[in-house]
């Protein structure tokens, strides 16, 4: 007969009267991870017949299947993906092709005529999606609306990506920077807002205000609110910055120096933005090519956080800003 000691004879009795009680004894739960790294991908779609560039008028076909591809592709699938001028057509196409485990959101801004859009309600707009098993919650803010009708919109849902994530998705006006500017105020008031309460918040999209632009007036007053710190013009960083984000694809000190990489011709139009209370600011981005749109799409990397009162753990360099290399097909 095995010898138990005092320590031993004890945790066999109360296991033995919990037996003859009936009661479960249940093992100590893992608390919930409270960090994530997050892939990121924003692609402005070009989703309309007759811009007179080739990679715009391909097929609604041929753009779902590159988008769905370049979702999908290993190893740099992304978590959130983020989409600006789109077909509910060419969505619905690439949603229906993606694998189980995603959640998405289409929000219209725009009701056409293009005949590429060939939804019931030809309808065009921006769209969010997230490898999640579970859609939180979704909103819409109208930052502005257009002579045409279009309404300019910040679209943002509520998902768990290991942690809890608020991602956002927006696309600004393109016919008056000082408009655009203005858009991109308020909407960099709603994100200010979400993180003082406590939300981890990423935001990716089209903001039409080239961050290359040094001494633009307009560009200093629509993303001042978003950068912390010096931003602007590569490593000059020709604006002073006064908000709560950081950009994916910053410039990094010890880092490989590429900063505000060009999205449209020579411009940098497109943006992904983590909050720097839950996300932390060494990040690291790379904007690729496309074959299906004017726009290049925008890949970053970061670290994020579960909203904690504002404190994390601490991330060293190697760990937060690993060297990538993305791919797109």
């Amino acid at each position: 007969m095995p010898i138990l000691t005092a320590g031993r004879r004890g945790r066999a009795l109360a296991v033995g009267l919990a037996v003859a009680m009936g009661i479960t004894l249940l093992a100590p739960v893992p608390a919930a991870a409270a960090s994530a790294r997050l892939l990121v991908w924003d692609f402005n779609a070009c989703d309309q017949f007759g811009r007179g560039n080739a990679a715009c008028d391909v097929t609604p076909t041929q753009r779902a299947s590159a988008i769905a591809r370049s979702i999908t592709a290993s190893p740099w699938s992304p978590n959130v993906v983020t989409l600006q001028e789109m077909c509910r057509s060419t969505f619905d196409m690439v949603v229906g092709s993606l694998p189980p485990g995603w959640v998405s959101h289409f929000h219209s801004t725009y009701t056409t005529t293009d005949p590429r859009c060939q939804s019931v309600d030809h309808t065009w707009g921006i769209a969010v999606l997230a490898r999640s098993d579970v859609l939180d919650a979704t909103s819409t803010h109208v930052l502005g609306v257009e002579v045409s009708g279009e309404r300019r919109t910040l679209l943002c849902i509520d998902v768990r990506v290991t942690i809890p994530l608020r991602t956002c998705t927006t696309h600004l006006t393109a016919t008056s920077q000082a408009t655009a500017a203005s858009q991109a105020t308020t909407a960099a008031r709603l994100v200010d807002g979400w993180v003082a309460a406590d939300h981890t918040v990423v935001v990716g999209g089209d903001f039409n205000l080239d961050v290359r632009q040094c001494g633009n007036v307009e560009v200093g007053n629509g993303l001042r609110r978003w950068y912390h710190g010096r931003f602007g013009a590569g490593v000059t960083r020709c604006y002073r910055g006064s908000g709560a984000m950081s950009e994916v694809d910053r410039y990094r000190p010890g880092g490989d120096g590429v900063y505000d990489e060009d999205t449209y011709a020579l411009a940098k139009l497109d943006y992904v933005f983590g909050d720097r209370r839950h996300v932390d600011p060494i990040e690291e981005g790379d904007a690729t090519t496309s074959s299906v749109s004017d726009h290049d799409p925008l890949r970053g990397a970061m670290t994020a956080h579960a909203g904690h009162g504002g404190s994390r753990p601490p991330c060293d360099r190697e760990a937060c800003s690993p060297t990538t290399t993305w791919q797109d097909p």
